[in-house]
This record gives C-alpha cells, structure tokens and sequence, in this order.
C-alpha cells in the first residue's frame, strides 16, 4: 500500500492521542484486510474512517484501490479523484487513476491540461485547493506588508519590483482559487455497470443513450434527483442522481 507511514501519521495528527485511537486501529486493519484480499473489509474500514472524518488523501486512495479490486470501477475513480484533489503531484495517485480510466468501457474521461498549459499554470494544476487557499492568505498578507514598508521608503527600487512581483502572484492565486470555486463543474462518476440517460429529468421521457461504470461526465445543472450532464461530444442528457458520486473538478 502506498504512503502506510504518512497516512497513518495523518490519521494519528487529526484528533489527539486520546482520541485518535480508534481510527488507527481502523486504518490498521482494513490495511491488513487489503492485503490479505479481503477487499470488501478493507473498504468498510476505509469508510468508516471517512465517516469519522479522517478523509487524507492516504485514505482515498487506499480505498480507491480497494474498490478497483473488488470490481467496482465507479466508486474506484470516484475516489481516486479525491485522492488526486488533494495530492494533485502525486505520480502515483495519477498513474493508479489513468489505469482505472483505461478499463473503462466509455471513454468520456473530461479532457486532462496539455503539458504545456500544466507548465505555464503550474500553480493552478500543481496545488491543491488547501495549498491554493493558504498561498494566497500568505501573499495576500507579504503584499500588504510590503505596501506598509514602502509608505517610508518611497524611494526603495527594490520594494518596489518586489511589490509588484506579488501583486501579480497575488492575482494569479486568486485567480485559481475563483475558478476553482466558480467555474469549475463538479462531475458525477457512473456507479452501477450501465445506465440509461435521458432527454427529460423523468424516467418516463426518452431515452438518449447509455452510460457505463467509471464514466465521468460533467455535472451542467440540477433538479431534484437528477443531474444534467455534458459529453465531450456535445451530447447532452439527464441521469438520476442515486447513480452517480459527485466529485470536484
């Protein structure tokens, strides 16, 4: 299992000795459970450490994998994306997830950056929304000192490149962190093995066409117990929601 020491670590580090003792034991065992092939016990464990709240990126993964074994492809990407989210540099959350995408029968997988836009934007696709949130409080907090400072040195070339250089580093982090919250669409992974998509949010209205496990489809609106969804190409549908799992962008 990857990252056992650090996941363990991270669950040990979110409530105390005292209290933490219980999700460890947790961890522990559905670690064993998974590496004995019961992957249906290492899966109750993974969540029910979710549950607690113990939701590290270790966890996802680990319980990612777990569901991969067991045959369900849906709640496997579904949880390896969430793994991803958080550890967006991990090489081998990527590769795990890229692995699960080939199995699947629909190749609607949304579109990944090129390695170029991956470089020129290293912050946006290289942080997660936690590292995002806290660079920008920093920077936000060494603009605004650095203005302070340069009410007495007016004359200070230095401060001066210095404060624009995190003026612009400023807008760029805020920048993601608005498209993060405000224009990126969640997406909703198809669970169960096939399902039928829609024309109407009514199960009565036309069928459109069919969807498979692991497919991931953009989420474009809502109603109650539905989702409209989008395909790459074009094509658009609605499906029930008790389906599907909802995962960020």
């Amino acid at each position: 299992m990857k990252a056992l020491l650090t996941s363990f670590l991270l669950v040990i580090g979110l409530g105390g000795e005292a209290m933490a003792q219980e999700p460890a034991e947790l961890f522990v065992d559905a670690n064993q459970a998974y590496e004995q092939g019961d992957y249906s016990q290492a899966i109750a464990g993974y969540e029910q450490l979710l549950t607690q709240g113990t939701a590290g990126s270790g966890v996802h993964y680990n319980l990612g994998n777990a569901y991969l074994r067991n045959g369900e492809l849906g709640r496997a990407i579904a949880q390896l994306r969430r793994s991803r989210n958080l550890s967006p540099r991990d090489g081998d959350i990527r590769a795990n997830l890229a692995f699960a995408r080939q199995t699947t029968r629909d190749a609607n997988a949304p579109p990944e950056p090129s390695p170029v836009l991956s470089t020129l934007l290293f912050w946006h696709y290289g942080l997660s929304r936690a590292e995002l949130a806290a660079t920008l409080v920093v920077v936000n907090i060494l603009f605004w000192g650095v203005a302070a400072v340069r009410l007495y040195r007016r004359d200070s070339e230095v401060l001066r490149w210095v404060s624009i250089g995190l003026l612009v580093l400023l807008v760029a982090v805020a920048g993601s962190v608005a498209a993060h919250r405000w224009i990126d669409r969640p997406v909703a992974v198809i669970v169960p093995q096939e399902i039928d998509t829609f024309a109407a949010p009514d199960s009565d209205s036309v069928v459109r066409f069919k969807l498979h496990a692991g497919t991931e489809v953009p989420i474009k609106d809502a109603r109650e117990g539905w989702w409209r969804i989008a395909l790459p190409d074009g094509q658009q549908a609605w499906i029930e929601r008790q389906w599907t799992e909802v995962v960020d962008r």
